[in-house]
């Protein structure tokens, strides 16, 4: 900025644009005028000064004799003059005489607004007693030529008579309001703070009629949660990340029990109430919707899966504030941002308060849609809100209800998307109030419609048929291509050979599906899923979810609910065979057949979580207890065929079958050994069973989360050909960072747990040996183990025992040194 000379003042004031009342010209200097002090001063009446209430003061006289001021206590004065103007920003000072007396006449507020024209307020503060006077000249102000746009002051302290105490008790809630839920009526609101679809609605204010808003940002979610309450949150979704979704339900309801006592703070609540005050009438009806990270995004529009609240009043708007943030972590939010990677426990939920419009005629606005005319906008309405619209749920009259220049008033509200947007294709939703057209969303169109897709429902035998090209396999393409190249010869090999295999369907529904769209589908699943299980696989993050087929609907409603609009679902549905027992058998080298079985069922025995029987037996005279256990002698020839099937092609392999009551045989699948794979698990001499030979001394480490381990490898996180890092899940993280306090001794670690837990598997690297109370040798982490190296019996040991595993002993050197059982 540009100071005025002395001359220029002079001018200014006399076209008008300075204020300086009364004016002597002897005052001027060559860059200020010298203003003089008031006779009055007042100063407060209580020691302790409080921002928010209105602090007592009273008035001093200052006589002709003068008065002196003690040192260190606060004086307010006045200047004698009128001072101000409505071009120039105003600054003040001290004149230097007077500072030469330790006396300050401004502690922080040197700078005035343009268009403040009054007399002055000086805070007067003397380092040690001095004696003021009536008419003295006290201090100078200066005048700035600014930049940019003038804004004119027009505040509280306007055309002030006489010194003046602090105000801001008057506007300190509504100013802090304002930074704490900030809203179209401010400057441009952060993304990052309050989502995208506040950002986008609250800027494009500025271009179109967008009813007004305000945000409550995510920070305020963040506030409201207990630290304990958001540990917890952070837990369930490293289990998500950990089980790859199988347990979404019951992860979900978990978070839900969390939120529920989440609610705005009694200070927030209250300074929301003053800012709902300040920007929308009395009468006034909201609705309150979610404005989440990520929703509204150029990848994804999260649509329909957070609740809004429409119609809600000034006083409920709390409530549903809080309403709009447990909905952040429900089932069908937390299925779509598994679907998108998002495993952010993080609670980034802003919430917009926007004026409730009741609309005459409201809808849906897109362009993109066909990719032969990206430029049309397609246009959808209803009469009344378009909320059922938006849902699905009512029948559009398409543009037909709207009149030529409403039709362009919607083209207009579109292109202001565009631009703000920088995309072609973008969706908008609009309401029409009398005859002013409103913006109330705006968002990338992140659906575009591909006609080539199936408009039918469909199912498709998973080992049987080909997808046909018409049905996208999206997200579970990688498990599919997994499934058919594992399992399909062996599927096919087993029905040559008679025997019974789980079915396994892809299942479609188009995004756009008839009413009748489960009917279709359960004419083709009810006679092989009825009565039973089935295992569901929607995604990357939400595999082997399972389920009641009774329930298979419902589940494929939550899959449809987290899947962006205009997208078909496709999911895999397989039989949950578990029969009366599992068993898991291979060959030896020396042509005998080594085995595990247990009433636990399979999926226990592969998760380390079942109790085990073992048996043997040979091709020609297999003993009475494989047969027992593998359902009579027919089996036994089943098992030995498709087992020479599955070497000849693959090398070594161990093979999962289930037996039902009667007898029936299901092959399930199998694993396929390494090169460096023991052939047969070893036997000790004595009665320690060995999972995996080797040796190892060390100290134990004993693990005893028993309920999380097993909920953790009760699905596919796991597996013989890797799987999802699940390291940073805090339970074995605490496992790591133990056996780290062990190795930085020197010692190696040995771990102890009830189990052979699969979830282990994320230890090794970190540990030397397992020792287990109890467990099969055939289960994941046992080949896992082999394969690796890693040393591994069947026994019980304590926290903190010195041990040594040495191929089929185990010694405890704490004590004799001899062998234990």
């Amino acid at each position: 900025m540009t100071i005025l000379t002395g001359e220029e003042i002079r001018r200014q004031r006399q076209r008008g644009a300075i204020r300086i009342e009364p004016f002597d010209e002897s005052r001027l200097n060559p860059n200020s005028y010298n203003f003089t002090l008031d006779d009055r001063l007042r100063v407060y009446s209580c020691h302790e000064l409080d921002a928010r209430a209105e602090n007592p003061t009273e008035e001093v006289m200052i006589p002709d004799a003068g008065f002196v001021l003690e040192a260190g206590r606060l004086y307010l004065a006045g200047t004698a003059e009128v001072l101000g103007g409505t071009m120039f920003a105003p600054t003040f000072a001290a004149r230097s005489s007077i500072a030469r007396l330790g006396l300050s006449i401004h502690l922080s507020s040197g700078l005035g607004d343009i268009g403040y024209e009054g007399q002055w307020t000086l805070q007067l503060l003397a380092t040690q007693p001095v004696r003021v006077y009536p008419g003295m000249e006290i201090g100078q102000m200066m005048w700035w030529v600014p930049s940019g746009e003038i804004t004119r002051y027009n505040g509280k302290y306007q055309d002030s008579r006489g010194p003046r105490a602090s105000e801001c008790w008057r506007t300190l809630d509504r100013d802090i309001a304002r930074l704490r839920f900030p809203g179209s009526d401010g400057p441009d609101l952060d993304p990052a703070c309050v989502g995208a679809k506040a950002a986008v609605l609250a800027r494009l204010a500025d271009r179109v009629s967008v009813p007004e808003l305000i945000v409550v940002p995510a920070t305020e979610f963040m506030a409201a949660l207990a630290p304990a309450t958001g540990e917890e949150i952070a837990a369930v979704f490293s289990d998500l990340h950990a089980t790859v979704g199988a347990n979404i339900s019951e992860d979900a309801a978990r978070l839900s029990t969390l939120l529920n006592e989440a609610e705005l703070s009694p200070r927030a609540a209250e300074l929301l109430v003053v800012r709902l005050a300040e920007v929308f009438d009395p009468e006034t009806r909201f609705a309150v919707r979610s404005s989440a990270a990520g929703e509204d995004s150029a990848s994804s529009s999260h649509a329909g899966v957070y609740d809004s609240f429409l119609g809600v009043s000034a006083p409920d708007v709390a409530g549903a504030v809080a309403g709009v943030w447990r909905s952040y972590y429900s089932l069908p939010a937390v299925g779509t941002r598994l679907r998108a990677g998002d495993l952010d426990p993080t609670p980034r939920m802003a919430v917009i308060i926007q004026r409730m419009i009741e609309p005459d005629i409201a809808g849906i606005a897109m362009t993109g849609l066909d990719s032969a005319v990206p430029d049309q906008v397609q246009i959808e309405a209803v009469k009344g809100r378009a909320d059922e619209l938006a849902a699905g749920a009512a029948t559009p009259e398409r543009a037909d209800i709207l009149s030529p220049e409403q039709v362009a008033d919607v083209h207009r509200l579109i292109d202001a998307a565009r631009a703000h947007l920088a995309q072609s294709a973008v969706d908008i939703e609009w309401a029409l109030d009398g005859d002013r057209m409103y913006l109330v969303q705006a968002r990338p169109n992140t659906a575009r419609h591909s006609p080539s897709h199936r408009s039918r429902p469909a199912v498709i035998g998973l080992y049987d048929e080909l997808v046909p090209g018409d049905i996208p396999l999206g997200p579970i393409g990688p498990a599919c291509a997994h499934f058919v190249a594992k399992r399909g010869c062996a599927a096919l090999w087993a029905t040559e050979l008679g025997i019974a295999r789980g079915a396994a369907f892809v299942v479609y529904i188009p995004a756009r599906p008839p009413a009748d769209w489960y009917t279709v589908l359960a004419a083709q699943l009810d006679d092989p899923l009825a009565d039973g299980r089935v295992i569901v696989d929607a995604n990357e993050f939400e595999r082997q979810i399972v389920t009641d087929y009774a329930r298979l609907r419902l589940e494929l409603e939550r899959i449809r609910a987290a899947t962006p609009p205009e997208e078909p679902v496709t999911a895999l549905v397989r039989q949950y065979v578990t029969g009366l027992r599992g068993v898991i058998t291979r060959r030896t080298a020396e042509g005998t057949f080594y085995g595990e079985a247990s009433v636990d069922g399979l999926l226990a025995m592969n998760r380390g979580t079942a109790g085990c029987v073992e048996f043997r037996f040979d091709t020609t005279t297999p003993a009475a207890s494989a047969i027992e256990t593998l359902g009579g002698t027919t089996n036994i020839g089943k098992v030995v065929a498709l087992t020479e099937h599955l070497q000849e092609s693959l090398g070594p392999v161990a093979v999962e079958w289930v037996v039902d009551a009667e007898g029936t045989l299901y092959y399930i699948d199998h694993t396929v050994l390494g090169t460096d794979h023991h052939d047969t698990p070893p036997v000790s001499a004595t009665d320690v069973v060995v999972i995996a030979p080797g040796r190892c001394v060390g100290r134990v480490l004993r693990v005893s989360e028993d309920e999380v381990l097993q909920r953790l490898s009760v699905a596919p996180a796991v597996s013989v050909s890797g799987g999802v890092d699940v390291t940073g899940h805090r339970t074995i993280a605490d496992i790591v960072a133990r056996a780290r306090e062990i190795h930085v001794t020197g010692e190696q670690v040995i771990v102890s747990a009830r189990r052979p837990y699969a979830i282990l598997a994320a230890l090794l690297g970190h540990v030397d040996g397992f020792l287990f109370d109890a467990g099969s040798r055939l289960c994941h982490l046992g080949i896992i183990l082999r394969e690796n190296a890693i040393p591994a019996a069947v026994h019980h040991a304590r926290n903190g025992e010195l041990m040594m595993l040495d191929d089929g002993l185990v010694y405890s050197l704490a004590r004799t040194g001899e062998p234990r059982s």
